[in-house]
């Protein structure tokens, strides 16, 4: 389960995110119906996950399919420090350079809002 504050940098969207392992679907969805929360979406997320070191930085990316939406899309991650966040960002954009992505390239759309979008 992942929770994400909101961005830190609105051209990446880049949140810092908190993740806990949930060894129970049925408890969680109880848990989380039990303080109000509703189903807002829900959709399949195919990902797999390569660790690997650029610039310094433990970089992890993520080849993400979503059957209801066209093409792959690639989540990178590095951990940051708010003070550190600049060249961080810097960092993860000289990686997507080097895979051939570009600033055309890149969304912050929520895989939640485009499974959405495409279903009306």
């Amino acid at each position: 389960m992942t929770y994400k504050e909101p961005a830190v940098d609105e051209a990446s969207g880049s949140k810092p995110e908190h993740e806990t392992k949930v060894a129970d679907l049925t408890v969680i969805d109880t848990v989380l119906r039990a303080l109000g929360a509703v189903e807002y979406v829900r959709l399949t997320k195919h990902c797999a996950n390569y660790r690997f070191t650029a610039s310094g930085r433990n970089m992890l990316a993520t080849m993400v399919t979503v059957p209801e939406l066209d093409g792959t899309f690639i989540e990178l991650e590095t951990l940051a420090e708010p003070d550190d966040l600049a060249s961080a960002l810097a960092d993860v954009r000289a990686v997507l350079t080097v895979l051939g992505i570009d600033e055309r390239d890149l969304t912050s759309e929520q895989y939640t809002d485009a499974v959405i979008n495409a279903r009306s």
